[in-house]
């Protein structure tokens, strides 16, 4: 799979793949109109595999990858597949769509009892969610849902993922010629400056993050700046201290652009919602109870990122993002065990095996 290019939005050559592979596995096959939704040329793909009666249990892994893609040449060395180095190797997340097609292989293939599978390979994960955000669950209400998308060997659990909200943030100044008359302009990258003094920004405390990652604005060296744009991002496990964050960096911006005679357009919006499964919930029981029947650790943990699992709970669905092997992802360096794609997928039957 890999070797198919899946950029975002661009997944319907490995879409088309997997809509295959799914209806040889007798699986009811459907594209959703996601695509369409975000203008990709692609659907979720979903996969039913019936059991009348059973509790309902959703898979995911997302088909897109970031760049760079194409004609990638993956290379097996000592157990580890890898890169050529000259491309990402997009085991995130194709490494999660493997396991979740050879788990229902080996079911069928042994006649296991298992609840209904509800498969969905999602679009444009890597854009921030898109292919979750547009998919209608609540057609399939499952018990349950595993999102194979983490680094951490098999056993590994996120039960905790923060808040977080992001968007731009325009200050706007005055413009003048810098060499004549700057005396007449607001220079508008001066009034951000003296506004990023007083954020707080970096690591807040143990559950807080906020960044400015990214600062657009200018038209000439010799024009006052009237504009510059902050892309800004803010994250935490609490809900309560990420809107306390965002008030206090709003209110500072309202507060010093207005002394230098700025303004500002303030265009930060809530993000995916956080989650936070606790030990006793039968999603986390049934995943420790499946660990311990393959005799490895049970690892839960938080992680300052998000999943689809942050879309599907926000909708009123437990789910929970778990480890399959992937390691230095998003880079030309790249790679997985071999080990860990089996051991990924003996733990995926015996999850599925205990939820029957």
């Amino acid at each position: 799979m890999v070797k198919i290019a899946s950029p975002s939005k661009d997944e319907r050559q490995v879409a088309d793949y997997l809509k295959q592979q799914l209806e040889e596995l007798g699986m009811e096959v459907y594209e959703d109109d996601a695509g369409y939704k975000v203008g990709g040329n692609t659907g979720n793909i979903v996969g039913i595999l019936k059991a009348p009666g059973k509790k309902k249990v959703l898979l995911s892994a997302h088909m897109d990858t970031v760049l760079p893609c194409e004609n990638i040449n993956p290379v097996i060395d000592n157990g580890i597949i890898r890169t050529d180095g000259t491309t990402i190797l997009g085991g995130d997340d194709k490494a999660g769509i493997a396991d979740i097609i050879e788990a229902i292989r080996v079911i069928k293939e042994k006649d296991y009892d298992h609840p209904e599978i509800i498969v969905v390979f999602s679009i444009c994960e890597e854009l921030g969610l898109l292919g979750a955000k547009n998919f209608e669950i609540e057609k399939y209400s499952p018990d349950y849902s595993f999102i194979l998308d983490s680094g951490g060997k098999a056993g590994v659990a996120i039960i905790q993922t923060p808040y977080s909200a992001k968007g731009e943030i325009v200050v706007i100044g005055k413009s003048a010629h810098a060499g004549i008359d700057p005396e007449t302009g607001v220079n508008a990258l001066t009034v951000a400056a003296h506004v990023i003094t007083k954020l707080k920004l970096g690591r807040i405390d143990s559950e807080t993050t906020s960044n400015i990652g990214m600062v657009r604005g200018g038209e000439a060296i010799n024009i006052v700046m009237a504009e510059v744009t902050l892309k800004y991002e803010a994250r935490s496990f609490s809900k309560e201290k990420l809107e306390n964050l965002l008030k206090d960096t709003q209110e500072k911006f309202d507060k010093i652009t207005k002394q230098f005679g700025a303004t500002y357009e303030y265009n930060v919006d809530r993000g995916y919602p956080g989650y936070h499964l606790k030990d006793d919930e039968e999603i986390v029981s049934y995943f420790r109870k499946a660990c311990e029947k393959m005799g490895i650790e049970c690892i839960t943990k938080s992680t300052g990122g998000g999943s689809d699992s942050n879309i599907y709970t926000g909708k009123g669905y437990k789910a929970m993002t778990i480890g399959v092997g992937m390691s230095k992802v998003h880079t030309k360096e790249e790679f997985i065990a071999i080990e860990d794609l089996y051991q990924t997928t003996e733990l995926l039957i015996e999850l599925l095996k205990g939820i029957a």
